[in-house]
């Protein structure tokens, strides 16, 4: 188990990077310390085919936003792998028929589905690090066939799956150079 981490969901790394932030989502993004935060391979998937998407329409915009997931990258964030554990587990969720439309469009049109969310819960699953997300009803929906090592709402700093009574994060300390927090502002 990873005990001084905690896994950030793409919706929680947007909302840190919008112009008017949630205050709640920001007050937990600034009493998480220095090295503590994991960020999962789909989250950046995520957050690097928003910005490809941003361009389409304000290259600027896009750019800046690439920008910003490279310069997160270079911070202290810990990329838990995505490894054949994790693949594996990624593939019985794709087989219980709840979850098929992560992956599946209900109308059946070639909309893109991509699955993101279940492997961000696999992630959370084979590293035992607890997840943090804005959204939590898809995650709650996964936990239902696959159980979280924990799920936390910022935006109702509830704890929606409690995280295992080992579970800590550590004390905050002071900032080094490559704290992760100097990526919590709004991008112009």
């Amino acid at each position: 188990m990873q005990a001084n981490f905690i896994l950030l969901d793409t919706s929680v790394l947007s909302e840190a990077r919008r112009s008017a932030p949630h205050e709640d989502v920001l007050a937990f993004l600034f009493q998480i310390p220095p090295g503590a935060v994991a960020v999962a391979p789909p989250v950046i998937f995520e957050l690097e085919r928003g910005a490809i998407n941003a361009g389409i329409h304000d290259p600027e915009r896009g750019r800046c936003l690439s920008n910003w997931v490279d310069d997160l990258l270079k911070t202290d964030v810990y990329t838990p792998p995505v490894d054949a554990g994790v693949k594996k587990l990624l593939a019985r969720m794709s087989m219980v028929p709840e979850l098929a439309g992560f992956w599946r469009s209900p109308d059946n049109s070639s909309k893109m589905r991509f699955g993101c969310d279940p492997e961000i819960a696999a992630v959370s699953i084979v590293h035992g690090i607890p997840i943090a997300s804005c959204d939590v009803g898809d995650f709650l929906r996964i936990h239902r066939h696959f159980p979280l090592p924990g799920l936390y709402s910022p935006l109702d700093g509830i704890w929606h799956v409690e995280p295992s009574h080992d579970w800590r994060i550590p004390e905050l300390g002071e900032p080094g150079p490559g704290d992760w927090r100097q990526m919590i502002v709004p991008i112009s």
